[in-house]
């Protein structure tokens, strides 16, 4: 016969019938860890349910159960079933010493808090009773103030003025000490509180000052805010593009505008929080920044270039010529984007992407072996494959015959770059084959090391421009507001290579 180890429940397997008695889990360590864990938690859990000061959880307890009075379906749920109600036992707990000792402690402490306040109250009245038998000169109107030598005589008409006030007002004399006490209380929080909203009002002017040139005091605060390298470089590039924008309000210079741009693609600060940092209209910083983005794309374009082939052959990193020569011309590899889940139905299925498990746009990029970006490509549906992408982006027509393009596996573009008579290099497969020959181990590991490279830039530009690592939305994906056939998303990204 065994009994029910919950407090206050004296069911038994002798007298009652119908009700099934379960032992207390133990720890699992033959299963594997997380198979330990979630016995371990779960074990932790029944112990405080169970609620007895007298077992703790390195109690063995392979004697005692609890009956299915304290689960809700009457028997416990299976081990591995956790967000079963009945995983722990959750009925007819009962109550233990250890609860009625807290419930005692908490009454003792609010018996004393009662105390204390009754204390306080006490001191309070002694205080007011003091005063009352005073006679507050600062509580009196001024024209009641006498401001003369106190040794020519004014103590004397203290004294009488003591004598009036006795004989007046002596049946009211709690009364007029509460008003004067009130009064001087009254003038006093009147006056903090006027100097408190001053002080507020000029703080949060001060705080909501639009950002201008002289806040960027530092090259610390233009890398954040702008992503460009030093305050020169911001200046130089304001002084190239500036002479083509046409501005949107005159309450802004040609800077706030600039930097209202950079702060979008740099922290990807919404609409609303950069209408509030320069006071104008969400209208008006959306307007800004659809208009800015093409002229920034057109005059800065010509910074990302194809470079030419002595160019590369002349200036080659060590590590590249170690093991491929100066023949490698580019190192190419995708990234891709998240997107908002677009309403159109053709349009989700084109951008879903199998490996992301996301809706997503795909860029290609390619960076010389130098690490300068060199070419980015227009931005595709995350569906699209690598091999499709890459044959129809235009990069294949930058080849010259003799170059050497590096790969991923996925680019399976060995014909489309043979036809340039130029040379795909990727890592070796074991497709047909146990394992890799040595000759092919040393050739991919040795790609390994130089393809990390676009891994890298890669990285880099998702890191300085945080607006790549966030969910964009499906208006990114639309025509510059029908003025031409370039989305914003490319724009972006175009602008984003360049700096």
């Amino acid at each position: 016969m065994v009994h029910c180890i919950m407090v206050d429940c004296f069911h038994n397997s002798g007298k009652t019938k119908g009700i099934g008695f379960y032992r207390i889990p133990v720890v699992v360590t033959n299963q594997g860890e997380k198979a330990e864990e979630l016995s371990r938690e779960r074990r932790e859990r029944w112990i405080a349910a169970i609620s007895r000061d007298d077992i703790t959880s390195k109690d063995v307890l392979s004697n005692e159960r609890v009956c299915g009075r304290h689960f809700v379906s009457g028997q416990s749920a299976k081990p591995w079933d956790k967000y079963n109600v009945d995983w722990v036992p959750t009925l007819n707990l009962g109550k233990t010493k250890y609860q009625q000792e807290n419930h005692d402690i908490k009454e003792a402490r609010a018996k004393r808090a009662k105390e204390r306040r009754k204390r306080s109250l006490e001191r309070q009245e002694r205080e007011a009773a003091e005063k009352r038998k005073k006679i507050d000169v600062s509580g009196l109107p001024v024209r009641d103030v006498d401001f003369s030598d106190p040794k020519e005589g004014s103590s004397k008409e203290i004294d009488s003025s003591e004598d009036i006030f006795d004989h007046d007002c002596a049946f009211q004399d709690h009364t007029c000490s509460t008003l004067v006490d009130s009064s001087t209380q009254t003038q006093v929080d009147v006056s903090e509180v006027m100097t408190q909203t001053e002080e507020f009002e000029y703080l949060f002017k001060e705080s909501y000052k639009p950002i201008d040139r002289d806040f960027f005091d530092s090259d610390e605060k233009v890398r954040f805010y702008s992503g460009l390298p030093s305050m020169d470089i911001l200046m130089t590039v304001l002084d190239f593009v500036s002479p083509h924008i046409k501005r949107r309000t005159q309450k802004l210079s040609l800077f706030q505008e600039m930097i209202i741009v950079l702060m979008k693609l740099r922290l990807n600060m919404p609409y609303q929080d950069l209408a509030y940092r320069f006071q104008v209209s969400v209208t008006t910083i959306s307007r800004i920044f659809s208009s800015w983005l093409p002229v920034m794309d057109q005059h800065l374009s010509p910074l990302i270039y194809w470079p030419e082939r002595h160019q590369l052959w002349k200036t080659m990193p060590l590590c590249f010529q170690q093991a491929f020569g100066t023949k490698v011309t580019v190192v190419i590899d995708c990234f891709e984007i998240f997107i908002d889940k677009p309403t159109n139905l053709l349009a989700r299925a084109q951008t879903f992407s199998s490996y992301k498990h996301h809706n997503t746009i795909k860029v290609l990029i390619g960076i010389s072996p130098q690490g300068a970006i060199s070419f980015v490509s227009e931005a595709w549906g995350g569906r699209t494959s690598d091999k499709f992408l890459t044959e129809n982006c235009g990069i294949l027509e930058k080849l010259l015959p003799g170059d050497m393009v590096m790969a991923d596996r996925g680019f399976t573009i060995t014909e489309s770059v043979a036809l340039k008579q130029a040379r795909l290099v990727i890592p070796a497969y074991t497709k047909g084959r146990e394992q890799l020959d040595p000759i092919d181990v040393e050739k991919t590991r040795a790609l390994a090391s130089v393809r990390i490279h676009v891994e890298r830039v890669i990285g880099l530009l998702r890191r300085k421009y945080t607006i790549l690592q966030s969910t964009l939305p499906t208006d990114f994906l639309n025509n510059d507001n029908g003025q031409d056939e370039v989305p914003i998303i490319d724009r972006i990204i175009k602008k984003d290579r360049q700096q």
